[in-house]
Formats: structure tokens, sequence, C-alpha cells
């Protein structure tokens, strides 16, 4: 009897041991699974802080490309607008001179007050020049008298003075051109020549007359 006692003791411990391990185990395992959790949670919200910076990188990105595109497109449709209005400032400025060679032609050549003028412009170039011996190179035939015209340049620059005449037709439209003896000295006061000299300012001034009013800025 005493050793069926001690059989059932001995189960019994056995038997708690045994529950005390599963139990064990079970901890442990719960442990583990409650741990791998947690990681997998964190491991979760990294990869959300990630993907939240990396689709506000892209989104920052974009928000650049397209204010950098936009600042492209207005800037290149201000410089398109300006060289519109440039081409057109040229256009009327150019007509404006086209206008100033026709009344030239029309009007001021063919006037009594021609030969006035030629007579200063040849002056003008001879002295210029230094006087001595001098061509003088005309669009159509005058009645000036260049033995007169000598002898004011002889005044003008103490050099002895004597003209050459020599007509191109056609070649401008009014004016003259004045060299000396071998042509390495030229003075262009044709009416062409006088005008390109003076182009810079006289664009600048025929701009101011056209679009001062257009270029005045609102008030």
């Amino acid at each position: 009897m005493e050793t069926i006692h001690e059989d059932t003791i001995l189960e019994d411990f056995i038997k708690r041991i045994r529950m005390r391990r599963e139990e064990e185990a079970q901890e442990i395992l719960k442990k583990a699974e409650e741990e791998a959790m947690k990681i997998i949670e964190a491991a979760k919200e990294e990869a959300r802080i990630k993907a939240l910076k990396e689709a506000e990188r892209i989104v920052q990105e974009a928000e650049s490309k397209s204010i950098m595109m936009k600042r492209i497109a207005e800037t290149k449709a201000r410089l398109t607008y300006r060289l519109r209005i440039l081409q057109e400032k040229n256009k009327l400025i150019e007509a404006v001179f086209e206008n100033v060679m026709e009344f030239l032609k029309e009007k001021v050549v063919p006037s009594a007050e021609y030969e006035k003028i030629l007579e200063k412009l040849i002056l003008e170039a001879a002295v210029a020049i230094g006087g001595g011996e001098l061509k003088v190179i005309l669009s159509k035939p005058c009645q000036l008298d260049f033995e007169n015209l000598a002898k004011v340049v002889e005044e003008k620059t103490g050099v002895k003075t004597k003209f050459e005449t020599i007509l191109k037709p056609m070649s401008f439209i009014g004016g003259a051109l004045v060299t000396n003896k071998d042509e390495s000295v030229i003075f262009d006061n044709t009416f062409e020549g006088r005008i390109k000299r003076m182009k810079k300012d006289l664009i600048r001034e025929v701009s101011r007359i056209l679009f001062q009013d257009v270029e005045r800025p609102s008030p």
C-alpha cells in the first residue's frame, strides 16, 4: 500500500513539473510573440514615416519644379513680348528713315536751297581733310563756284586748295564725297553718310518721339 502511495506522489510531482514547463514555455512563447509584434509594429511605423518623408520630398520637388517651370514660362513670355515690341519699334524707325530719305530725294535735292546745302557740306568735308588737291564726287551736276570754294578752304586751312569734280549719277541721293588726291582720305558728306553717322542719336530721338506715350509707366 505504501508503494502505491509513493508512486502517486511521484506522478503528481512529474505532472506539476510538466505543467510548469508548459506554462513557462507558453509564457516564453507569448513574450516572444509580443516582442515580435512590437518589432513588426516598429518596422511598420518606421516604414510609414519613411514613406511619408519620401512622399513629402517628392511633393516638394514637384512643387519646386512647377515653380521653376512657371518662372521660366513667364520669363520666356516677357522676352517674347519685348522682342516683338522691339521688332515693331525697329520697323517703325526704319520706316521713318525711309520717309526721310524719300523727302530728301523728292523735296530737298530738287529745291532752290539744295546748292547752298551742298556748298556747306563740301566746305565742311574739305576743311576736315585739310585742303590741298581734293576730289568732289557728286550724284548730279551743280552750279557751284569751286574756285571760290577753294579760296574759302585755303583761308580756313592755310593750304592751297584745288577741286576736281567727278559725277557719279544715282550713286547716292545728295550731298558729296570729298577725298584727297590719292583717295586715301575720304569724308562722306552724302545725305546717306551723314544719316549713318548720326543714326544712333537719331534712333534715340525718333524712338523718344514715337514711343514716349507707350513707354511712360502707368500712374
